[in-house]
């Protein structure tokens, strides 16, 4: 049912891209910081709104012990009991299925291409949004949904409040499309014309600001499962490797876009630092 050679779809635009001339387009230049910009500024600003009006609303800061009726079905019950980190998580990893899932049909392509895909020629900056959910190959989507899965519970302890999702989802948002706006940048500086998608800008813009606060904590890589692997180290090693990719110019992965998500969680950290620094003064 799924196995019609999609990669193969995608692997004949990549090469139609790549062969192609960009024009001279001053949206390409200023459309992805400006959207990159626009994205962050109203993700976090409703983010605190959201958050302002919680505090009006809720008595002490603390919310109403919630009532459990029996007449609740499984999915609610199971959903409820759920914590505020794995309700985002089952949230941001059924976005991406559902991409997925859409990518199997054929006469989405055109529509994919367009909105799920960041390519350095295209003039709709939303993809470098849409793209962040965006997976074609099976593999690399359960590769980065796992990883979503174990960072997250660790992110919301970083951001400072387990509770809502107020916090890490313009993070998230704004992580992985900074990540998308360094690879376009990259792409045209290097004239690399191929399209990129993937949740993996975002993910390391999560796992950077988790080890940055978590340094001695260890990490288990899925194929050595049973060897811990001190967090600043594996992150060294990581980030590495994706800064000789860039030297190189490899084009299996994003490695410009990865190291955008580790650039975005670093100056978020530097802002929390300060904004810190001036609420004791």
């Amino acid at each position: 049912m799924f196995r019609f050679p999609i990669r193969r779809v995608v692997s004949a635009l990549n090469r139609k891209l790549y062969s192609a001339t960009p024009r001279r387009n001053p949206g390409l230049i200023w459309k992805p910081v400006a959207f990159t910009a626009v994205t962050g500024a109203t993700t976090f600003s409703l983010s605190w709104v959201y958050l302002e009006n919680q505090r009006r609303t809720y008595r002490d800061w603390h919310p109403a012990p919630r009532k459990v009726y029996r007449e609740e079905g499984i999915i609610k019950r199971w959903w409820n009991n759920l914590s505020a980190a794995d309700k985002f998580s089952v949230t941001i990893i059924a976005i991406n299925v559902g991409v997925f899932l859409m990518w199997r049909v054929r006469p989405l392509h055109p529509l994919m291409e367009k909105y799920f895909l960041a390519t350095p020629t295209n003039k709709n900056s939303v993809s470098l949004l849409l793209s962040e959910f965006s997976h074609i190959d099976v593999w690399h989507l359960a590769l980065n949904m796992l990883v979503l899965w174990s960072f997250v519970p660790a992110l919301f302890e970083c951001l400072g409040d387990a509770t809502t999702a107020a916090h890490a989802l313009p993070f998230y948002i704004t992580g992985g499309t900074f990540a998308s706006m360094v690879g376009h940048y990259f792409k045209l500086a290097r004239g690399n014309m191929t399209g990129s998608l993937g949740a993996s800008g975002a993910l390391m813009a999560v796992v950077t600001l988790v080890v940055m606060n978590n340094p001695d904590s260890s990490l288990y890589f899925i194929f050595f499962p049973f060897i811990p692997i001190p967090a600043k180290w594996a992150l060294t090693g990581v980030i590495s490797l994706d800064v000789i990719g860039v030297i190189r110019n490899w084009h299996f992965f994003d490695h410009a876009g990865h190291l955008g998500g580790v650039a975005f969680a670093l100056f978020y950290q530097l802002f929390r630092r300060k904004q810190r620094d001036l609420d004791f003064i």
